[in-house]
């Protein structure tokens, strides 16, 4: 009986440690921004071979900042981020 015991106590934490643990990823706005669009848009929203993106409140609505994401534009390509990630990235966006 104390073999079963431990034997099930191993397999928990076994698969424990298996399980995909989405909270482990970032999820903020600025750490996705820094992991997909800094290469290209710059560490300071400055612009580096894309344009850029800092200040975007004052150009366009959260809408078509989203569009842009999702769908890209002549020079930068779409579905780059999953939805919950664009979603995430252009309200952090807006706020810069």
């Amino acid at each position: 009986m104390n073999r079963l015991w431990v034997a099930l106590a191993l397999t928990l934490l076994v698969l424990t440690g298996c399980s995909s643990d989405k909270s482990s990823t970032a999820m903020d706005g600025e750490s996705i921004y820094n992991e997909s669009c800094a290469a290209c848009h710059g560490e300071k929203l400055q612009g580096a071979v894309g344009p850029t993106v800092a200040n975007m409140k004052s150009k366009y609505t959260e809408a078509e900042v989203l569009k842009i994401i999702n769908e890209g534009t002549k020079k930068m390509p779409g579905n780059l981020l999953d939805k919950e990630k664009s979603e995430i990235v252009t309200k952090w966006l807006m706020e810069q």
